[in-house]
C-alpha cells in the first residue's frame, strides 16, 4: 500500500483563491503596523508558495523546516567570511575578493545536499534558505535592534529574522488550507 492509497480526499468548502485572499489580507497588518518589527512579507510569501510546490500538506514541515536554515547557514558563512577577509586585509576590492573566497561555502553546500535525503528532496527549500537570508541581509529587512554597528550581529539578526519569516510563510500555507474548510469527500 502506498502513501497515495492512504491519502484522504477532501473537498474545499471555500474556494482556494478566496482562502489565499484571506491569508493575504490577514498578513498585511504584519507588514505595516508593527513598527521596527514589520514583517518582510515577501519572505513569507516565498515560503508560502514553496509549501504548495513541495506538496501542500503539513508533511512539508519534514522538508522545509530543516532545509531552510541549512541553506541559510551557508549564506551566513559566506557573508561572515567576506566580512572577516575585509577586516584583515587592505585590498582595494576586499569585499568583492571576500565574496569570491566566501563562495567556496556554496560549493560545500552543493556537495553536502546529496548526502541527506531531506536536503535532496527539499533542495528548493535549501536554496530558498540561502537566497532568502542573502536578500534579507543585503536589503537590511531586519529589525534595528542590538549592536547593529557590529557586522556579525547584523548577520545573526538577518539569519534569525529570515528564518522566523520563513516559518511564518510555512504557517501561511497551513492556514491557507485551513481557510478552505475542507470536508471529507464522499466515497
Amino acid at each position: 500500500m502506498t502513501e497515495t492509497d492512504n491519502m484522504q480526499i477532501t473537498i474545499p468548502r471555500v474556494p482556494f483563491p478566496w482562502a489565499v485572499t484571506l491569508v493575504v489580507i490577514l498578513s498585511l497588518p504584519l507588514t505595516f503596523y508593527l513598527g521596527r518589527f514589520n514583517f518582510p512579507v515577501w519572505v513569507c510569501f516565498i515560503v508560502w508558495a514553496e509549501y504548495f510546490t513541495l506538496g501542500g500538506t503539513p508533511k512539508t514541515a519534514r522538508l522545509i523546516l530543516p532545509s531552510l536554515p541549512f541553506g541559510a547557514i551557508f549564506g551566513v558563512l559566506w557573508v561572515a567570511t567576506a566580512i572577516f577577509y575585509t577586516n584583515i586585509t587592505d585590498h582595494p576590492q576586499n569585499l568583492f575578493v571576500g565574496l569570491i573566497f566566501g563562495s567556496l561555502w556554496i560549493t560545500l553546500l552543493v556537495y553536502l545536499i546529496p548526502k541527506s535525503s531531506i536536503f535532496s528532496e527539499g533542495m528548493l527549500a535549501v536554496f530558498n534558505g540561502l537566497t532568502i537570508f542573502l536578500a534579507v541581509y543585503f536589503t537590511k529587512s531586519i529589525p534595528d535592534i542590538g549592536p547593529m554597528e557590529n557586522p556579525y550581529w547584523s548577520i545573526t539578526n538577518a539569519f534569525i529574522w529570515s528564518m522566523a519569516m520563513s516559518y511564518v510563510g510555512w504557517f501561511f500555507g497551513l492556514l491557507n488550507i485551513f481557510f478552505t474548510f475542507p470536508r471529507k469527500a464522499e466515497q
